[in-house]
């Protein structure tokens, strides 16, 4: 996962400072939607609890937040290629999307649920859209590093 630690820098240092819209980019749910629309719900769950965790490391949320949150945007990603046959490139963009935007929504629903209260706001659907436009621009850039990173039979 060395790929990760390397998105975790950039993450937490370029992308924590350039914020389109007043929204951090968020290229760790972009990896871990992006594992599950390429490889299916089962190793984009596994890739994005590992993923996750390394994200947990920086966070100052409760241990394990993000790793949960991530492994269920992998999830919902993976079930991508079990409804569509013979998928292109703008169609996994657009589920990387999709994914991105209900992993956005879980987030701070998940923060509610361990007791870290005003985190679900009326924002949040503006922050879930604009990760969404984002992350599908960013989706056919990644999709190959995660596709060589992971190295897994494919699913779709």
């Amino acid at each position: 996962m060395l790929v990760a630690s390397v998105l975790l820098g950039f993450q937490t240092t370029l992308f924590n400072d350039m914020r389109p819209f007043g929204v951090m980019t968020q290229v760790m749910v972009l990896f871990a939607a992006c594992a599950g629309v390429i490889y299916g719900a089962e190793i984009g769950a596994v890739a994005g609890l590992i993923i996750g965790l390394m994200y947990d490391c920086v966070l100052t949320t409760p241990l394990g937040l993000a790793s949960l949150v991530l492994g269920a945007t992998a999830f919902v990603a993976g079930a991508f290629p079990y409804f569509v046959r013979d998928s292109s490139w703008w169609n996994k963009a657009i589920a990387v999307a999709i994914a991105s935007a209900v992993g956005e929504i879980l987030f701070p629903i998940a923060q509610a649920l361990v007791g870290l209260g005003g985190w679900v706001q009326w924002r949040i659907f503006v922050v879930a859209v604009v990760v969404a436009l984002i992350n599908m621009v960013l989706a056919p850039l990644l999709m190959p590093v995660v596709r060589w990173t992971l190295k897994e039979t494919l699913v779709g």
